[in-house]
C-alpha cells in the first residue's frame, strides 16, 4: 500500500513538473519584446552589437514607404536623454554632443544648428504616442540606419563607434551565448563578411551578420579582420572646480592661461555686451566670458534659439573660447538653455561652463558642460 502511494506521488510530481514547464514556455513565448525572429511581425531594433528590442517602451512603426519611426520615449532611453517636447511651439528638440535640432510636429522640415533642411517625412502622433522619423534625425546623432525588411530588423550604427569586419573561414553555428550548449540562433556560411565586436575569455566572438542577426561564434573561424573605423570618443567629460571667476581674474587650467571677463548679460531686449576692453588676439591667453542670467525670455525653444544665435555671433566676433553661465536659481528653462547652447558652442570649439555659489543639481549638467565651477 505504501509503495502504491509513493508511486502516485511520483507520477503526480512528474505531471506537475511538465505542466510547470509548459507554463514557463508559454510565458516566455508570449512576453513582449524580442522574439528572435519567431514572430516576424515584431520589428527588432539592433544598435551596434546589441538587440535592444526587449527594452523598447513602444513598438517601432514602419510606414508603407519604409520610413522608420521610433517613439520619443525610446529615443530618450537609447539615444538622447535630453530630448524635449516644447508644447507651446508643438516642437521636438533633439540634442547631441555637437548638434541641436528641432522638428515641428506636422511639418516636413528639420532645423539642425540653425539651418533648415526639408525632410521626406514628419513627426507623427499615433495612438497618443509621438513617433519620430529615424532617417530624418540620423544626422543629429551621427548614425547609420538600415532596415532589413526580409528579417524585419532595424540596424543602427553609431558612426563615432569603432567597427571591425571579418571573413568567416568555415561554416559555423551562431549561439545565443558564448558556449557550445547555448541555443543556436543561426548559421554562418564560409566566405560571409560579418561585423565582429569582441572576443571573450572562452575564445568566442560576438558578431553581427549582414541581415542584422547577432550571436556568438568561435573566434578561430574568423579571418582577415580589418578596421572599418576607429573609436572617436565624443563624450564630454564634466569636471568640477572651485575658483574665483570675478572680472579680470586670470586662471591657469591644464597649462593654459585664461582671462575671465564680465562681458555678457541677458536682458529683456536680448544679449547685452558690456563695454570692456579685451586682450589682443596675438596674446597667448583665452577669454572666458561671464554671462549673467537676467531677464531674457528663454521660456520656449524659439526664444532660446534667438538668444543662443546672438551669443554665438558675439563669441565668434570676439574670439571667446569659453562661456561661464552664472546661475543663481536653477529652473527647467535655464537647464534647457544650457542643454541647447552647449552643443552649438562645442561645434565651434567653445566650451560652456556653469558657475554657482549655491548648491545645484549637478547631474543635470554632467556630460553637457565642460566645467561645473563653484565660485569662491
Amino acid at each position: 500500500m505504501k509503495i502504491k502511494i509513493q508511486k502516485k506521488k511520483f507520477i503526480r510530481n512528474i505531471l506537475i513538473g511538465i505542466i510547470a514547464l509548459f507554463i514557463v514556455a508559454f510565458i516566455i513565448n508570449t512576453a513582449p519584446g524580442y522574439k528572435r525572429n519567431k514572430y516576424k511581425d515584431v520589428t527588432n531594433l539592433v544598435i551596434g552589437d546589441e538587440n535592444v528590442t526587449e527594452t523598447l517602451k513602444k513598438p517601432i512603426y514602419i510606414d508603407e514607404g519604409k520610413n522608420i519611426y521610433i517613439a520619443k520615449e525610446d529615443i530618450e532611453q537609447l539615444l538622447d536623454k535630453t530630448i524635449y517636447y516644447d508644447e507651446e511651439n508643438n516642437t521636438i528638440i533633439l540634442s547631441s554632443d555637437v548638434s541641436v535640432a528641432s522638428m515641428k510636429i506636422g511639418e516636413k522640415v528639420i532645423n539642425i544648428n540653425g539651418a533648415n533642411k526639408d525632410t521626406l517625412s514628419t513627426i507623427q502622433l499615433k495612438d497618443n504616442v509621438i513617433y519620430i522619423p529615424l532617417q530624418e534625425i540620423k544626422a543629429v546623432y551621427n548614425l547609420e540606419v538600415n532596415y532589413i525588411s526580409k528579417e524585419n530588423i532595424v540596424v543602427i550604427d553609431k558612426l563615432n563607434k569603432g567597427m571591425i569586419k571579418a571573413e568567416v573561414e568555415e561554416e559555423a553555428t551562431m549561439r545565443f551565448k558564448p558556449r557550445s550548449l547555448s541555443k543556436k540562433v543561426g548559421k554562418i556560411q564560409e566566405g560571409e563578411i560579418v561585423s565582429a565586436f569582441y572576443t571573450t575569455s572562452k575564445g568566442w566572438r560576438l558578431i553581427r551578420t549582414e541581415n542584422g542577426n547577432i550571436g556568438y561564434i568561435k573566434a578561430n573561424v574568423l579571418t582577415n579582420d580589418y578596421i572599418v573605423r576607429q573609436d572617436m570618443n565624443q563624450n564630454l567629460e564634466t569636471n568640477e572646480i572651485t575658483t574665483n571667476v570675478s572680472d579680470g581674474t586670470t586662471l591657469n587650467i591644464n597649462g593654459k592661461s585664461i582671462l575671465i571677463k564680465d562681458l555678457l548679460s541677458m536682458t529683456s531686449e536680448g544679449i547685452l555686451i558690456k563695454n570692456v576692453e579685451l586682450p589682443n588676439e596675438n596674446e597667448n591667453i583665452d577669454i572666458w566670458a561671464n554671462l549673467e542670467v537676467g531677464d531674457a525670455n528663454i521660456t520656449n525653444y524659439n526664444e532660446r534659439a534667438k538668444v543662443i544665435k546672438n551669443i554665438i555671433s558675439i563669441a565668434i566676433k570676439n574670439n571667446i573660447k569659453g562661456i561661464n553661465i552664472l546661475i543663481k536659481d536653477n529652473n527647467q528653462d535655464l537647464e534647457r538653455f544650457v542643454i541647447e547652447l552647449s552643443p552649438r558652442l562645442r561645434e565651434l570649439g567653445i566650451i560652456t561652463n556653469i558657475v554657482s555659489e549655491t548648491n545645484i543639481e549637478k547631474d543635470k549638467y554632467t556630460n553637457i558642460v565642460k566645467y561645473i565651477i563653484t565660485n569662491r
